[in-house]
C-alpha cells in the first residue's frame, strides 16, 4: 500500500486486530493507542480495547454580542434567516451562501450560532465541516429537543442517540430534503413505507408532503427503526445497515456470513455506501450520547454478536467517560468520505 493508505483508520484497526491475533500484542496496543485519540468509529473501538475514556474535545465559542449584531445587520444573512423563517429553505440556505462566501471561521460559527437559535440547525453541518471547524460539537451534533424525538424513541423502544444517530446521517437536519428514492424529511422516509407504519402504529397519516413536518416524520421515523431492529434481535448496527439497503438485503448477508464479529461483518457489507454508513451512523449515536448524558455507551456494546439480543440502555446503565488528551482528536466523521446520493446530507457528513 502507498504510505497514506496505509494511514487510513480502518486499515490500521484490521492490522492491529491482526497483530494481536498472532502474538504481536506489543504492536497492536501501539496502534490502538494512536487510533485511540481520534473521535471516530475505529477510535472509539480503540478506546474500548484499551479500556480508555473517549477523546472528545469539543471547541466552544465566546459570546460577542456585537460581532452578532454587525451579522444580523448584513442584508443578505437578515434575507436568509427570514426566508428560512417563513419556510422557504431552498432560498434560504442560497442567501446564507452568498452571504458567507469567503468568511473566516469565526464569522461562519458565529453565523451558525444564531441560525442555530432560530431553529436552523442544519447550518452546522453544512458550514461547520472541515478542519478544527468541526470540533464545534454542540452545534454539528444538536439536539432539537422541540421536535420530540427522545419521547418519540423512548415511546418506541429504542435508544434516541442512536435515533439521532440515523437523522444526522440521513438529512443532516435538513427538513425538507428528497433523495432520489423519494425519501423525504429527517428521517428520509419514502410515503409508501410512512403510510403502512403509520397504519400498524395508529399514527396519524395525510400523505406524502407531511413527512417534512419534523414532528410527523419523527414520530414515523423512531417507529419504523423500532420495526427493523426488532427484526435483527434490537442490535442498532444491523438495523442502521436494513434502513441504509433494505432488510432483504441484510437477511442475505448475514445467511453468508453470519458467524463473522460485528466489525469484520461490516467491513465486508457489499454496498460501499451501506459500510460507510453504519460507521457514520455508530459514530454519530456516540456523539448523541455524549450530547444527552455527558458520558457514552461504548461502541463495542452497541456492536451486538449476531444473533445476540441488544440491551436497551436506560438510565441505570454503565457509561463511559470522556477526556480530552494533548494533542487533540480528529473530529467526530473525518473518517468517512461523501456518501452517495441516496443520502440527502452527504456534503455535511465529510
Amino acid at each position: 500500500m502507498p504510505a497514506a493508505q496505509q494511514q487510513d483508520a480502518e486499515w490500521r484497526w484490521f492490522r492491529a486486530r491482526a497483530l494481536a491475533a498472532t502474538g504481536q500484542a506489543e504492536q497492536a496496543q501501539a496502534i490502538y493507542a494512536d487510533l485511540a485519540g481520534a473521535t471516530t468509529f475505529f477510535g472509539f473501538l480503540a478506546a474500548d480495547q484499551l479500556k480508555q475514556p473517549y477523546a472528545i474535545c469539543p471547541r466552544t465559542h465566546v459570546d460577542d454580542p456585537q460581532q452578532e449584531q454587525a451579522l444580523l445587520a448584513q442584508p443578505g444573512l437578515l434575507r436568509a434567516f427570514e426566508l428560512f423563517a417563513v419556510d422557504l429553505p431552498k432560498l434560504a440556505r442560497r442567501e446564507w451562501s452568498r452571504a458567507l462566501d469567503g468568511a473566516d471561521e469565526r464569522t461562519q460559527v458565529l453565523a451558525v450560532e444564531l441560525a442555530d437559535a432560530r431553529g436552523w440547525y442544519d447550518r452546522a453541518a453544512f458550514t461547520l465541516n472541515r478542519g478544527e471547524a468541526m470540533r464545534y460539537y454542540t452545534l454539528r451534533f444538536p439536539l432539537a429537543s422541540q421536535d420530540g424525538l427522545v419521547p418519540q424513541a423512548e415511546q418506541a423502544g429504542i435508544d434516541p442517540a442512536w435515533a439521532y444517530g440515523i437523522l444526522r446521517a440521513e438529512s443532516a437536519w435538513m427538513s425538507d430534503a428528497r433523495s432520489g428514492a423519494d425519501a423525504r424529511g429527517l428521517m428520509q422516509l419514502v410515503p409508501a413505507t410512512a403510510a403502512l407504519v403509520a397504519k400498524r402504529n395508529s399514527l396519524p397519516w395525510a400523505g406524502g408532503d407531511s413527512l417534512y413536518d419534523p414532528a410527523t416524520n419523527i414520530a414515523l421515523g423512531t417507529r419504523y427503526l423500532a420495526q427493523v431492529a426488532a427484526r435483527f434481535n434490537g442490535a442498532p448496527w444491523l438495523a442502521s445497515a436494513a434502513y441504509n439497503a433494505g432488510p432483504n438485503r441484510v437477511d442475505q448477508w448475514l445467511a453468508a456470513r453470519s458467524t463473522l464479529p460485528p466489525d469484520l461483518f461490516i467491513a465486508t457489507i457489499p454496498y460501499k455506501e451501506t459500510r460507510e454508513y453504519v460507521a457514520r451512523v455508530m459514530d454519530y449515536s456516540v456523539m448523541y450520547g455524549w450530547r444527552l448524558h455527558g458520558k457514552v455507551l461504548p461502541m463495542s456494546d452497541r456492536l451486538t454478536p449476531i444473533g445476540q439480543s441488544y440491551a436497551l440502555p436506560n438510565s441505570t446503565t454503565p457509561r463511559k467517560t470522556v477526556d480530552c488528551p494533548t494533542p487533540s482528536p480528529a473530529p467526530a466523521g473525518s473518517v468517512q468520505v461523501p456518501a452517495a446520493a441516496t443520502t440527502a446530507a452527504s456534503r455535511a457528513n465529510q
